[in-house]
């Protein structure tokens, strides 16, 4: 099978990595957002996709991604923020109980 380009192929240091940002993240981001006075599931939304952004970013552009990748590079940071924050959105909101339940 041919392996797509756009998104190499993902490896279980490139997971624990992703894990890695991510709980860092959700404990440094929701401390500087918390002086803005913005609701608790904005705040834990916002943190947790930037967060998963930068994590998603890393991953496809430096652990996972093959020098010959370099064209794929703006399209892969995009892809890194809308996967993010769409996540970060069912979690939150879906998932979190303030939509659904």
């Amino acid at each position: 099978m041919r392996e797509s380009k756009l998104i190499p192929r993902i490896s279980f240091k490139g997971v624990l990595v992703f894990l890695f940002i991510l709980f860092i993240g959700m404990f440094i981001f929701p401390l500087p957002l918390s002086y803005f006075q913005l609701p608790e599931a904005v705040i834990y939304f916002i943190s947790a996709g930037i967060a998963s952004s930068l994590g998603i970013g890393i991953v496809l552009t430096k652990i996972d991604a093959k020098t010959e990748d370099k064209p794929y590079f703006k399209k892969r940071i995009i892809i890194a923020l809308i996967v993010g924050f769409a996540s970060s959105a069912l979690m939150t909101f879906v998932f979190g109980g303030d939509v659904i339940g």
